[in-house]
């Protein structure tokens, strides 16, 4: 590396350190490997210094742009590349149009927009009916409505803090392959994805959610995304680059979305296949869904701060060897609608498929309904599905805490399935699963409610609710725990640029803050 080189990824680092110590109040969180990596990232990060950052911040960017040649400044694995080159005849187009955009007049303004893929009807809406193929930005404080099925081809998409895009009925953002998607929000300024129907008559599967597709390993040969037609190349995903980087998804909310495209073949409030550990997905809510609240196919993209609150099947869910971690995560049930909190297979065609499915979870809120007409299950991993528990709270699951299925014994044996330090209150029968004798024997005789109260897991039970009433408002929650940490077997998450060691206490929220992470930006509308 040269002496250029070296000097510039040492003032990248101190650009992180300073942006983690709050110089930046528009920037959340820095991933120091997209900034060597992703140049189109490190652009973004400087460029939202550039306008918010503190006088000293300010300086360091300037002086980090004099030595960016805007190259990768760590080698990337050679792999296949996806890209669709954009049709030359709207690449000109755009180009004109941005350039001449701001001499016109109002009327030829719509017009020109109208030619180019967008149509707009009031200076703040923006209708969007053409598929996506240059970068672009979506601008703040503007409303884009999607009138189909819009696709993010060769291109990157970015949102700035305070975007709303609704969906039609039957449309959908689906990011393919070697395309990337920049929501970037803010705490007090998010970016809203929601129907396009009127406040007071939105519902479950107004529109179809968010698509984000990439080249990190799956196990599944020829991967294609549930919810576009097989016959559609678009919808594959997959390749040799654990750490392709899909974008940032960060402060985004996602609403009313998720719709049955046909038989058992559904869209989620938000996909992610094949996406890598350089993704960064930090401070998202999925809120009612039709069908699963988040869906991981594959790949090792890792959630931090996540709620996902009302889906109408699995809360989150994973397929196809996903390997992400997980770190301050709240799930909550509705009383009229959904299965399981979580829902984790491997492979169904072929239960040793690799990578297997082997994701970490630390600090999660599990939120159920009890005895209502809709019984819930915390969590079914199946199909060889691996996956390491802890510093969880699991509430007040009707039918039981787990449910293992499948080779659970051997995965157990070798390491790939870990589950302690965890609090499990008024659930089943105080965390033992149901009986599972005879024809509903599908774990080859494990007894998983010796296994869960084992005293070498350091689990705890109790008998009433770990967790206030009001956790279970669908419209004004309150997430924090009643129980003390004094009161807790926490174990302390791992050392990494990901996890934050200190929180050593089970549940998603800190128990010894009034605040927390969940203030601004989330919402939790009936309709």
């Amino acid at each position: 590396m040269s002496d250029q080189s070296s000097l510039l990824v040492e003032k990248l680092w101190q650009l992180k350190r300073r942006i983690d110590n709050g110089e930046c109040p528009d920037i959340a969180f820095v991933h120091l490997n997209n900034l060597l990596r992703e140049p189109g990232y490190r652009s973004d990060v400087l460029r939202r210094v550039e306008s918010s950052g503190t006088e000293r911040l300010k300086r360091l960017a300037e002086d980090i742009r004099a030595l960016d040649a805007g190259a990768p400044l760590m080698a990337t694995p050679a792999v296949q590349t996806f890209a669709t080159q954009p049709p030359e005849t709207n690449q000109k187009s755009q180009s004109w149009l941005r350039r001449n955009l701001i001499w016109m007049t109002p009327v030829t303004v719509a017009a020109a927009i109208a030619a180019v893929g967008f149509t707009a009807f009031e200076p703040q809406t923006i209708q969007v009916h053409e598929d996506i193929v240059v970068d672009t930005v979506w601008e703040s404080g503007k409303t884009y409505v999607l009138e189909k099925s819009i696709f993010v081809e060769g291109a990157d998409l970015t949102l700035e803090s305070g975007v709303t895009v609704k969906g039609n009925n039957g449309s959908a953002l689906i990011v393919t392959r070697g395309s990337r998607l920049f929501s970037r929000g803010r705490p007090d300024s998010p970016v809203v994805f929601t129907s396009n129907q009127p406040e007071g008559q939105r519902a479950r599967g107004d529109w179809g959610g968010i698509v984000v597709l990439g080249k990190a390993p799956v196990n599944q040969p020829d991967a294609a995304i549930e919810g576009i037609s097989g016959n559609d190349s678009r919808g594959s995903f997959g390749g040799n680059d654990s750490r392709y980087s899909c974008g940032v998804i960060e402060y985004t909310r996602i609403e009313f979305a998720g719709f049955e495209v046909y038989k058992n073949n559904e869209l989620n409030g938000l996909t992610l296949g094949g996406c890598g550990s350089d993704t960064i997905v930090r401070n998202v809510q999925v809120h009612r869904a039709l069908d699963d609240g988040i869906e991981m196919f594959g790949g090792s993209v890792d959630l931090k701060n996540i709620v996902v609150t009302g889906a109408a099947d699995d809360s989150i869910d994973w397929d196809w060897g996903w390997t992400g971690r997980v770190q301050f995560l709240i799930v909550q049930q509705h009383a009229d609608v959904g299965d399981n909190a979580f829902e984790g297979d491997n492979n169904g065609n072929d239960h040793q498929a690799q990578p297997r499915s082997e994701p970490s979870f630390y600090n999660v809120t599990l939120v159920g309904t009890g005895q209502t007409a809709k019984k819930h299950r915390g969590m079914v991993l199946r199909e060889g599905s691996g996956g390491h528990f802890h510093n969880m709270i699991i509430d007040s699951y009707g039918i039981e805490t787990i449910d293992l299925r499948d080779e659970v014994a051997s995965l157990i044996a070798e390491g790939a399935l870990t589950f302690s330090n965890n609090l499990i209150a008024n659930s089943g029968k105080l965390g033992k699963s149901s009986d599972e004798s005879g024809q509903d024997n599908d774990d080859f005789g494990f007894n998983e409610g010796q296994w869960l109260t084992a005293a070498n897991q350091d689990n705890l039970r109790r008998l009433d609710s770990a967790l206030h009433v009001t956790a279970r408002d669908p419209v004004n929650p309150d997430f924090q725990t009643r129980v003390q940490m004094r009161q807790m077997k926490a174990t302390q998450p791992p050392k990494s640029e990901f996890f934050d060691e200190s929180a050593n206490y089970a549940g998603a929220l800190n128990p010894r803050l009034q605040s927390s992470w969940l203030a601004g930006w989330t919402a939790y509308p009936e309709r």
